[in-house]
């Protein structure tokens, strides 16, 4: 079984255009880790992927992800996955089920199928063990150091795809 390190590296080199999508609420500590990773990969601009911060709402890009009809979308995400925090997991769209992404307008599965239904892509969820979610809290350690070997693997995948 493929590391999420060589999963993404493997699915990216195969894409000709990606999204990655930053999904959580930044007010309440870990569960905005999403668009906290999408802030710092900015600085990259790498080209051929976008970068969205969708915050709480990613279905207010549902139509701009259909229009710019990329091959490939990553979401980034903290999950509720039983796991200890700062694991990271690629979880598939199939399971997500089971698992809780709690400051979302809309269930991610609609999200998906939605999309699914109007484009072909790939789509990959990458979640990442929260330890908490108070208000105005600080990132936790673990999932801090998390985010950093998220933001280090996906800069290293667009120096050597790009």
């Amino acid at each position: 079984m493929q590391s999420w390190q060589q999963q993404l590296k493997t699915t990216f080199k195969k894409s000709n255009k990606s999204v990655i999508v930053g999904i959580g609420n930044d007010m309440k500590a870990d569960d905005g880790i999403g668009p906290y990773i999408i802030d710092h990969l900015q600085a990259l601009n790498p080209p051929n992927i976008e970068l969205i911060n969708a915050s709480t709402v990613p279905e207010n890009f549902i139509t701009h992800l259909i229009d710019s009809n990329p091959s490939f979308i990553l979401l980034i995400d903290a999950a509720l996955m039983q796991a200890e925090p700062g694991t990271i997991r690629l979880i598939d769209k199939t399971s997500i089920g089971g698992i809780a992404f709690s400051s979302h307008q809309l269930p991610l599965t609609f999200f998906i199928e939605y999309i699914e239904n109007s484009i072909t892509t790939t789509i990959l969820i990458l979640g990442i063990q929260p330890f908490t979610d108070e208000f105005a809290q600080p990132f936790s350690k673990p999932v801090k150091v998390a985010a950093q070997s998220i933001i280090d693997t996906l800069t290293q995948i667009f120096h050597e795809i790009l």
